[in-house]
């Protein structure tokens, strides 16, 4: 049996590049200087992007009529865009309105009539079910659980026909989930 490799098998092997254990750890370190900047260009692009600057706009939407909503009642509707969850209520002393995310972990909070447990005494508050959070109805300060802010008041105006609309928020608290 001859074991002898034929001279052109010989000189196909011979031509082929040997890559040195240098070669290959360049190789592998300018992979990986690659990958690592590779979200350094996102980065950069995230901070030195143009920022809006001045008031943001709100859209003016219809809520319902004041005439609709009894006293100690309240109406949920969606501000300032859709699937944004709001809450109108209509206290004795007026109407207000807040964005009705939780400003602890952003479930959707509720005007009670009803006590919640703990709060017998005061029958009117804005609840979060998910942590138990308590706001008050007419500031929306926390006035018990985890929230760490207020709930975002909205800025309410109200027509000669008792049309009661949505037109802005009141300070600069950020929206849950948004900013």
């Amino acid at each position: 049996m001859n074991t002898t490799v034929p001279d052109k098998e010989r000189r196909s092997a011979s031509e082929i590049p040997k890559l040195s254990r240098r070669d290959v750890l360049k190789g592998v370190a300018l992979l990986g200087a690659v990958l690592l900047l590779l979200p350094a260009e996102k980065l950069a692009q995230f901070l030195l992007a143009p920022r809006e600057t001045g008031p943001v706009a709100y859209p003016r939407t219809r809520i319902a009529n004041s005439k609709d909503v009894p006293v100690n009642e309240s109406v949920l509707f969606e501000y300032p865009h859709k699937d944004r969850p709001a809450v109108l209520i209509h206290l004795s002393d007026g109407f207000v309105a807040y964005d009705s995310m939780c400003t602890h972990l952003g479930c959707q909070v509720h005007y009670d009539k009803v006590p919640v447990l703990g709060w017998e005494n005061n029958s009117q508050q804005i609840f979060c079910p998910c942590h138990g959070g308590v706001f008050d109805p007419k500031t929306g300060s926390v006035l018990s659980g985890p929230p760490p802010r207020p709930l975002p008041k909205i800025k309410l105006e109200i027509d000669g026909q008792g049309d009661i609309y949505a037109v802005s928020y009141e300070g600069n608290l950020p929206l849950y989930g948004e900013s």
